[in-house]
């Protein structure tokens, strides 16, 4: 009963630190460091799947070296693919089980015994936890069972930081829409808004970079009319017309490809890499339900767009098509008057 009772208390105590913390990067530091103090082990990490559901990327981890922790992926280890069907594992040996992925690098770090607990969050298993120790261990079923619990505080408190985050991102895309709405609604000079668009959206959406572009009637296909954060190789590696993300993107479509590199969407895979872009959202330009041009937000990493993030862009757009209307309505009126001037 006293056991329980520690235990009980210890949860309570992880729990009000982690509830107690909303960004994101801290909530995750704060769990690698303080759960490992809670059930007295040696090291922990705490793994997430990426957007794709697919891959576990790391995202914390304390009392490991960095050669343990870049020892390659484990996605694949026979605990982990447990532990992400909901059930935890506890690894008595971790150097000779067969579970274990990579006994040769737990030798050399020293770890003898693993626990690993899955994450959930929002009802499903979205990573992993697990606690490492320096001595051969065999965890008790209450233990275990306390490991568990932690864990889904874990997915909780992180839950809540991206909520949190959500909101703030929402936010801050409310405030740049009436920014950007503002300043191209006061613009006259077509390049002026372009640069402005271009700028802009990296700013707010913490972008690698950003182009516009429009159909030229005269040639029927779309030209750079402004880039940010690009080279000038990258972008001159040739039309995207064909594209397919160009296709839906006609149909008036937002379009979001996680890997630049390989997406079937993008035809310049190699250019991409070259370039260092990791995710891509396109978002069709339109004046009065007509498509004119394509706005592409690039970014260093890839990068699961949410909603929120692709109806702010969607919001940019059509505030820029009708901005551009605008701008080439003014300087049609602006040529006529010296036409009659002179």
């Amino acid at each position: 009963m006293k056991q329980q009772h520690d235990y009980l208390r210890l949860l309570l105590d992880v729990t009000k630190s982690l509830t107690a913390e909303l960004n994101m990067d801290n909530v995750l530091h704060l769990i690698a460091s303080r759960v490992p103090e809670a059930v007295q082990v040696d090291a922990a990490t705490i793994r997430l799947l990426d957007p794709t559901g697919k891959k576990l990327v790391l995202k914390a981890a304390s009392g490991l070296s960095d050669a343990y922790l870049e020892r390659g992926p484990i996605d694949a280890e026979e605990s982990v693919l447990s532990a992400l069907k909901g059930t935890p594992i506890a690894i008595v040996d971790a150097d000779s089980d067969p579970r274990i992925q990579y006994p040769e690098a737990a030798r050399k770090e020293g770890i003898k015994s693993i626990l690993v607990a899955p994450i959930p969050i929002r009802g499903k298993i979205n990573g992993v936890l697990r606690l490492l120790t320096r001595t051969r261990r065999e965890f008790e079923p209450l233990e275990i069972e306390f490991a568990a619990a932690l864990a889904e505080q874990c997915g909780i408190a992180i839950e809540n930081a991206r909520i949190y985050d959500e909101q703030k991102r929402q936010l801050n895309y409310f405030k740049g829409v009436c920014e950007i709405s503002k300043t191209i609604a006061e613009t006259r000079q077509l390049d002026d808004i372009f640069t402005f668009i271009v700028t802009k959206l990296p700013e707010v959406m913490d972008l690698k970079a950003c182009t516009l572009r429009l159909f030229e009637s005269s040639k029927g296909q779309l030209e750079l009319k402004a880039a940010y954060g690009l080279s000038q190789a990258y972008l001159e590696r040739g039309p995207i017309d064909d594209e397919l993300a160009t296709y839906f993107i006609l149909n008036g479509e937002p379009v979001m490809i996680l890997d630049a590199t390989t997406d079937v969407h993008t035809q310049y895979h190699q250019e991409a890499a070259n370039e260092g872009v990791g995710s891509i959202l396109a978002v069709p330009l339109s004046i009065r339900g007509e498509i004119i041009g394509v706005l592409r937000l690039l970014t260093a990493e890839q990068r699961h767009f949410s909603e929120s993030e692709i109806n702010f862009a969607m919001t940019v757009a059509e505030q820029g098509g009708v901005a551009i209307q605008n701008a080439i309505d003014y300087q049609k009126m602006e040529s006529l008057l010296k036409d009659c001037n002179s």
